[in-house]
Protein backbone atom coordinates (compact mmCIF):
# COMPACT_ATOMS: atom_id res chain seq x y z
CA UNK A 1 0.00 0.00 0.00
CA UNK A 2 1.17 3.50 -0.78
CA UNK A 3 2.42 5.33 2.32
CA UNK A 4 0.85 8.65 1.26
CA UNK A 5 -2.58 7.05 0.82
CA UNK A 6 -2.40 5.28 4.17
CA UNK A 7 -1.40 8.50 6.00
CA UNK A 8 -4.22 10.35 4.28
CA UNK A 9 -6.72 7.65 5.30
CA UNK A 10 -5.39 7.65 8.87
CA UNK A 11 -5.76 11.45 9.07
CA UNK A 12 -9.33 11.29 7.82
CA UNK A 13 -10.18 8.56 10.33
CA UNK A 14 -8.71 10.51 13.26
CA UNK A 15 -10.46 13.71 12.16
CA UNK A 16 -13.74 11.88 11.78
CA UNK A 17 -13.35 10.29 15.20
CA UNK A 18 -12.77 13.72 16.76
CA UNK A 19 -15.78 15.29 15.03
CA UNK A 20 -18.17 12.38 15.53
CA UNK A 21 -19.14 13.17 19.16
CA UNK A 22 -20.03 16.76 18.31
CA UNK A 23 -22.12 15.64 15.34
CA UNK A 24 -24.11 13.08 17.28
CA UNK A 25 -24.74 15.19 20.38
CA UNK A 26 -28.16 16.80 20.16
CA UNK A 27 -28.95 18.63 23.34
CA UNK A 28 -32.57 18.81 24.44
CA UNK A 29 -32.14 22.42 25.55
CA UNK A 30 -32.49 24.95 22.77
CA UNK A 31 -30.18 27.93 22.66
CA UNK A 32 -31.78 31.35 22.09
CA UNK A 33 -31.04 33.30 18.95
CA UNK A 34 -27.53 34.80 18.79
CA UNK A 35 -27.58 38.57 18.25
CA UNK A 36 -24.86 41.21 18.17
CA UNK A 37 -26.18 43.69 20.74
CA UNK A 38 -29.03 42.01 22.63
CA UNK A 39 -28.85 39.18 25.12
CA UNK A 40 -32.10 37.28 24.71
CA UNK A 41 -33.36 34.45 26.89
CA UNK A 42 -35.27 31.48 25.58
CA UNK A 43 -38.42 32.66 27.40
CA UNK A 44 -38.22 36.05 25.68
CA UNK A 45 -37.78 34.38 22.31
CA UNK A 46 -40.79 32.11 22.88
CA UNK A 47 -42.91 35.05 24.07
CA UNK A 48 -42.10 37.05 20.94
CA UNK A 49 -42.97 33.99 18.85
CA UNK A 50 -46.40 33.86 20.50
CA UNK A 51 -47.00 37.59 20.00
CA UNK A 52 -45.92 37.53 16.34
CA UNK A 53 -48.13 34.48 15.72
CA UNK A 54 -51.07 36.40 17.22
CA UNK A 55 -50.35 39.43 15.02
CA UNK A 56 -50.27 37.41 11.77
CA UNK A 57 -52.09 34.12 12.40
CA UNK A 58 -52.13 31.29 9.89
CA UNK A 59 -55.39 30.38 8.17
CA UNK A 60 -56.58 28.02 5.46
CA UNK A 61 -55.23 30.22 2.66
CA UNK A 62 -52.08 31.93 3.96
CA UNK A 63 -49.14 30.97 6.12
CA UNK A 64 -48.80 32.85 9.38
CA UNK A 65 -45.87 34.50 11.10
CA UNK A 66 -44.98 31.39 13.09
CA UNK A 67 -44.83 29.30 9.90
CA UNK A 68 -42.42 31.80 8.34
CA UNK A 69 -40.39 32.24 11.57
CA UNK A 70 -40.85 36.01 11.50
CA UNK A 71 -39.83 36.29 15.14
CA UNK A 72 -36.22 35.84 13.99
CA UNK A 73 -36.66 38.71 11.53
CA UNK A 74 -38.08 40.91 14.31
CA UNK A 75 -35.14 40.09 16.59
CA UNK A 76 -32.59 40.87 13.90
CA UNK A 77 -34.28 44.14 12.96
CA UNK A 78 -34.48 45.25 16.60
CA UNK A 79 -30.85 44.27 17.13
CA UNK A 80 -29.51 45.93 13.98
CA UNK A 81 -31.65 49.03 13.44
CA UNK A 82 -32.69 50.37 16.84
CA UNK A 83 -30.80 52.61 19.23
CA UNK A 84 -29.65 50.95 22.46
CA UNK A 85 -32.21 52.82 24.58
CA UNK A 86 -35.00 51.71 22.23
CA UNK A 87 -33.69 48.13 22.36
CA UNK A 88 -33.84 48.26 26.14
CA UNK A 89 -37.36 49.69 25.99
CA UNK A 90 -38.37 46.89 23.60
CA UNK A 91 -37.01 44.21 25.98
CA UNK A 92 -38.64 45.90 28.98
CA UNK A 93 -41.97 46.01 27.12
CA UNK A 94 -41.59 42.34 26.20
CA UNK A 95 -40.93 41.33 29.81
CA UNK A 96 -43.71 43.51 31.19
CA UNK A 97 -46.14 42.20 28.56
CA UNK A 98 -45.61 38.71 29.98
CA UNK A 99 -46.54 39.99 33.46
CA UNK A 100 -49.45 42.07 32.09
CA UNK A 101 -50.82 39.09 30.23
CA UNK A 102 -50.64 36.87 33.32
CA UNK A 103 -52.43 39.48 35.41
CA UNK A 104 -55.30 40.37 33.08
CA UNK A 105 -56.10 37.15 31.21
CA UNK A 106 -58.45 34.64 32.79
CA UNK A 107 -57.16 31.75 30.66
CA UNK A 108 -53.69 30.79 29.48
CA UNK A 109 -52.51 32.47 26.28
CA UNK A 110 -52.18 29.11 24.52
CA UNK A 111 -55.82 28.26 25.33
CA UNK A 112 -57.16 31.39 23.61
CA UNK A 113 -58.20 31.15 19.96
CA UNK A 114 -56.25 33.42 17.56
CA UNK A 115 -59.14 35.90 17.32
CA UNK A 116 -59.16 36.42 21.11
CA UNK A 117 -55.37 36.76 21.19
CA UNK A 118 -55.54 39.48 18.54
CA UNK A 119 -58.42 41.12 20.42
CA UNK A 120 -56.35 41.20 23.61
CA UNK A 121 -53.46 42.83 21.74
CA UNK A 122 -55.85 45.46 20.33
CA UNK A 123 -57.25 46.08 23.80
CA UNK A 124 -53.76 46.64 25.22
CA UNK A 125 -52.90 49.02 22.39
CA UNK A 126 -56.11 51.02 22.91
CA UNK A 127 -55.44 51.74 26.59
CA UNK A 128 -54.05 55.10 27.61
CA UNK A 129 -50.49 54.81 28.87
CA UNK A 130 -49.07 56.97 31.68
CA UNK A 131 -46.99 59.89 30.39
CA UNK A 132 -43.90 59.54 32.56
CA UNK A 133 -41.94 56.31 32.93
CA UNK A 134 -42.39 54.76 36.38
CA UNK A 135 -39.82 55.73 38.99
CA UNK A 136 -39.37 54.18 42.43
CA UNK A 137 -41.45 56.23 44.86
CA UNK A 138 -40.29 54.92 48.21
CA UNK A 139 -37.56 52.79 49.72
CA UNK A 140 -39.66 49.59 49.50
CA UNK A 141 -39.82 49.84 45.72
CA UNK A 142 -36.11 50.61 45.60
CA UNK A 143 -35.41 47.42 47.58
CA UNK A 144 -36.88 45.28 44.81
CA UNK A 145 -40.65 45.39 45.14
CA UNK A 146 -41.91 45.42 41.58
CA UNK A 147 -44.36 47.93 40.23
CA UNK A 148 -47.55 46.55 38.67
CA UNK A 149 -47.22 45.85 34.94
CA UNK A 150 -49.84 48.45 33.98
CA UNK A 151 -47.34 51.10 35.09
CA UNK A 152 -45.18 50.01 32.12
CA UNK A 153 -47.99 50.28 29.58
CA UNK A 154 -46.01 52.75 27.43
CA UNK A 155 -43.15 50.24 27.07
CA UNK A 156 -45.61 47.40 26.41
CA UNK A 157 -47.27 49.44 23.66
CA UNK A 158 -43.86 50.35 22.21
CA UNK A 159 -42.98 46.65 22.14
CA UNK A 160 -46.28 45.68 20.50
CA UNK A 161 -46.06 48.47 17.90
CA UNK A 162 -42.50 47.50 17.01
CA UNK A 163 -43.33 43.78 16.85
CA UNK A 164 -46.39 44.50 14.71
CA UNK A 165 -44.55 46.76 12.27
CA UNK A 166 -41.58 44.45 11.87
CA UNK A 167 -43.82 41.37 11.55
CA UNK A 168 -45.82 42.96 8.75
CA UNK A 169 -42.63 44.12 7.05
CA UNK A 170 -41.11 40.64 7.31
CA UNK A 171 -44.26 38.93 6.06
CA UNK A 172 -44.60 41.23 3.05
CA UNK A 173 -40.93 40.80 2.14
CA UNK A 174 -40.80 37.05 2.72
CA UNK A 175 -40.01 34.63 -0.05
CA UNK A 176 -43.42 33.03 0.47
CA UNK A 177 -45.31 36.26 -0.26
CA UNK A 178 -43.03 37.31 -3.10
CA UNK A 179 -43.23 33.98 -4.93
CA UNK A 180 -46.61 32.48 -4.07
CA UNK A 181 -48.98 35.34 -3.32
CA UNK A 182 -47.58 38.14 -5.48
CA UNK A 183 -45.38 36.30 -7.99
CA UNK A 184 -42.83 38.49 -9.69
CA UNK A 185 -43.31 38.95 -13.42
CA UNK A 186 -40.62 40.15 -15.73
CA UNK A 187 -41.16 43.30 -17.79
CA UNK A 188 -43.31 43.65 -19.98
CA UNK A 189 -45.54 41.15 -18.15
CA UNK A 190 -48.88 40.01 -19.42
Amino acid sequence: MDRRTSLKSLGLMVGGALLAPSCTFFDENRVPIALNNLKVTLEQELLLTEVVAAIIPADEVYKGAADLKLQDFVWVMVDDTMKPEDQQRFLNGLNQFARYREKFLEKDWEDLPPAEQAGFLKLVMAKKAPKAPPQPVNSQQQKGEELPPEQFLADIQFFLNTARGRSIQGWLQSQYVMTEIYPYQLVPGS
